[in-house]
């Protein structure tokens, strides 16, 4: 198999490694982008909880706190999904 094609998600039949549906079962490959938007989604949440959480009483501590573990969540998540589909095309 040529370097440029990988692999479908589904049927395993090598297709061009930027298509993102399968021309033999037509499944939906995942993007990249989408690892790299959670990943900044996360970061941002991140952030932003660490700022409620550090400035704010109440309420708004608690969505702070709230906040802050979902974008942990998301950021290390979304990383992890990154480098575990890098790996899985190596290896095909």
């Amino acid at each position: 198999m040529p370097r440029d094609r990988v692999r479908c998600l589904e049927c395993r039949e090598p297709i061009p490694s930027d298509a993102r549906i399968c021309p033999h079962c037509e499944s939906l490959q995942p993007s990249p982008l989408v690892d790299a938007g959670i990943v900044v989604a996360g970061v941002f949440a991140l952030v932003f909880g660490v700022i409620l959480a550090l400035l704010t009483v109440g309420t708004s501590k608690l969505f702070g706190f709230t906040l802050l573990i979902v974008g942990f969540g998301l950021a290390v998540g979304g990383y992890t999904r990154r480098v575990d589909r890098r790996v899985e095309r190596r290896s095909r």
